[in-house]
């Protein structure tokens, strides 16, 4: 019953989802098409305009046909269709056409809007407008122009693709100038370079298509080429660039008609003769357009930053709730006031079980399914997979474990980071896999599952595997280690996240210049997260990250050491307990102790942090702390017991201080700092440690 009853809330969840997005994009849609029939009116086609409609098409065709509504895919297919004749110059822009395209979208709003319905009836209707679709696409094309790309370089017109050759010639015929604006970019920095650049350009004129240059560059530089139609002469557009280095070249100059320059332009809009034809509405369309005013759906998309602001005041209330528990138990002391005090401890009871429970609607809110950014990654493998011309498939597990949405996102990179690297550097082309017994279709895994407080996201491979040989000859050419220095292999594995270090023999436009895993790392444990790698040699490399589900309001554990506090995230806590200093053996300048005979590395707070230590022979507590599979513990002089705790960043000229996530307020008893828990669990697994 209750397997049933969870599987109904599923499928009911994911339907509010499939009408939201699908709403959002009808919206967008008929957003769009107003616009075009503006642009229209002025006497041109938008052509940014008509291709984001065709794309907003092609994801509802794609969301539909995913949820099964194959009536709603096949309508968008054809609709999708009509767009692409449109913005490809096959259909005329007229007023037929377009009011095609609005009782098109209006008839899909309807069918997602239209419940417990007549199918037969909205199926009848869906075949009525296909084959009205059908008609206007198999109207004669418009008679080809003679060739207006005679004289442009036949390499350059080689690398556009079907609609960019379309944008140009158009941008011909309207007497457009052709430009080449060239600029280079730092490759860690270029998509906000490109994204300048591209603004910059749009001012003058219309971005036809956007190609890597060729010529020589920097290692660390990437160069690009902009295909421009503009209006503009090329001195005139390069003095509206603001971009270092920046060329502009132009390839054809601006040649407008007689009849374009010297024809007087109309004040306003004219109508078409089409347009304003009367003609009866359809059955059932009187007034549709009031009648269809009504959202469809009860699904309210908000600006993370929203969330954020509330999350902050329900963490100032937590706060004060803690205030108020102070001043009770404060009062519950004094006999004079003893009555006043438990009638504030109830207040505070109260205060505390309603507050847990904004707090959980709060996150609840927040938290998205991880299929948002693995449905991302399917798209990158596809293009990946095109581009290397390896044969992967990627395979998707745990789509439905959610985290805070803010996870989520910064999460997308370092994922992609991952899965690059298995394309290039882990999966074999396919000659080598039969030649060493594996399918010739490699495969990725992306797997996802809660443990604990904690989601595990693994990323696997069965490639070749990482060579710990080829890592240590690396990592000693470039002085991160001793040529006589003996490390395991894990130590070994641990040396790829060192920066620069890429065992690649040759630089990609996927990866290979030691920049990636660093990066991973440094992103994931800004997330309060840990990463690990495992490989093993001809079996596949496996990336695990270990991230909290969310870093909004944590539970603490209050921790004292000399005269300091501290807090750490209680998710992370495993056990806690006291130990007297013999117990705590020492080997190779490191600390351990035998916890039911398993080794356990220890950290000494007051060590990491430059604080007093205790008296000789004092008993220490310690917290017992994991991330994955690793696990530290950390000494520490007291427990100082719970407390609810709001991470706020550090500002200032010290806000990056190894070991330290955060601060938290609490109350009365002042700022005190918090852990880094995945800071301490990696350090304790390098391979150097101060005694």
């Amino acid at each position: 019953m209750a397997a049933r009853r969870t599987r109904g809330q599923a499928r009911s969840r994911a339907a509010r989802e499939f009408v939201s997005e699908v709403e959002e994009i009808l919206d967008r849609m008929r957003s769009d098409l107003a616009d075009l029939a503006d642009a229209r009116a002025r006497g041109r086609l938008d052509a940014d305009l008509a291709n984001r409609l065709f794309r907003s098409a092609h994801s509802l065709k794609g969301i539909a046909g995913m949820f099964g509504f194959e009536g709603m895919s096949e309508l968008a297919h054809h609709l999708e269709d009509v767009l692409d004749g449109l913005r490809m110059g096959r259909l005329a822009a007229d007023a037929p056409a377009l009011n095609l395209l609005d009782e098109t979208v209006e008839l899909v709003t309807g069918l997602v809007g239209g419940g417990d319905g007549d199918a037969a009836e909205a199926e009848a209707a869906v075949r009525a407008m296909i084959a009205r679709i059908e008609a206007a696409l198999e109207a004669p094309a418009p008679p080809a122009p003679p060739d207006e790309l005679d004289g442009l370089d036949p390499q350059l017109l080689r690398a556009l693709t079907e609609y960019e050759e379309h944008r140009l010639r158009e941008a011909l015929r309207r007497g457009c100038a052709i430009h080449l604006v060239e600029a280079s970019f730092e490759i860690l920095s270029f998509e906000e370079g490109l994204s300048e650049l591209t603004r910059a350009v749009r001012d003058g004129g219309e971005v036809i298509s956007t190609l890597p240059a060729p010529g020589d560059s920097a290692d660390s530089q990437i160069r690009f080429s902009l295909l421009v139609g503009s209006d503009v002469a090329a001195e005139e557009l390069r003095g509206r660039i603001d971009v270092a280095g920046a060329t502009v070249r132009e390839l054809r100059a601006g040649v407008r008609s007689a009849a374009a320059t010297s024809a007087p332009q109309p004040p306003g809009p004219q109508p078409d003769a089409a347009a304003t034809e009367s003609e009866p509405p359809r059955a059932g369309e009187g007034n549709g357009e009031l009648e269809s005013l009504k959202s469809i759906s009860d699904t309210v998309r908000v600006d993370i930053r929203k969330l954020d602001e509330l999350m902050n005041l329900v963490g100032e209330l937590v706060i004060q709730r803690g205030a108020i528990g102070a001043i009770a138990e404060r009062l519950l002391r004094d006999p004079a006031t003893a009555k006043i005090g438990r009638e504030l401890g109830k207040v505070h009871k109260a205060l505390e079980r309603r507050l847990a429970d904004l707090q959980a609607g709060v996150l609840e809110v927040r938290m998205v399914p991880l299929r948002q950014v693995f449905e991302k990654l399917s798209r990158v493998v596809r293009r990946l997979r095109r581009d290397s011309g390896k044969d992967v498939s990627l395979d998707i597990r745990g789509g439905d474990t959610e985290l805070d949405k803010l996870i989520v996102e910064q999460l997308a990179d370092p994922l992609m980071h991952v899965v690059r690297n298995a394309f290039d550097h882990a999966i074999e082309p396919a000659a080598e896999r039969s030649a060493a017994g594996k399918p010739a279709v490699g495969t990725i895994r992306l797997d996802a599952f809660q443990r604990g407080n904690h989601v595990v996201i693994q990323v696997a491979d069965d490639g070749r595997g990482i060579d710990a040989d080829a890592v240590r000859a690396r990592a000693v050419r470039l002085g991160l280690l001793a040529g006589d220095e003996s490390l395991s292999r894990k130590q070994l594995l641990e040396l790829v996240f060192a920066p620069g270090l890429s065992t690649s023999a040759e630089v990609t436009e996927t990866s290979g210049r030691g920049v990636g895993m660093d990066v991973v790392r440094e992103n994931v444990n800004a997330l309060g997260g840990l990463v690990q790698l495992d490989s093993e040699p001809g079996r596949g490399t496996t990336v695990s990250f270990t991230l909290p589900i969310t870093l909004a309001i944590i539970q603490a554990l209050l921790v004292g050491v000399d005269d300091q506090r501290f807090a750490i995230p209680l998710n992370a806590v495993l056990e806690t307990l006291l130990v007297d200093a013999p117990t705590i053996q020492r080997s190779e300048g490191r600390e351990f102790l035998n916890l039911r005979g398993e080794p356990l590395p220890l950290r000494r707070l007051h060590a990491e942090f430059g604080l007093a230590a205790p008296a000789t022979g004092a008993r220490q507590a310690v917290v017992v702390v994991g991330l994955g599979d690793a696990r530290v513990g950390v000494l520490v002089d007291r427990l100082e017991g719970q407390q609810d705790a709001v991470i706020k960043p550090i500002q200032g000229p010290i806000r990056n201080v190894r070991g330290i996530a955060g601060a938290t307020e609490l109350g009365q008893q002042g700022t005190v700092l918090v852990i880094d828990v995945a800071a301490l669990v990696e350090d304790s697994g390098h391979r150097r440690e101060a005694a």
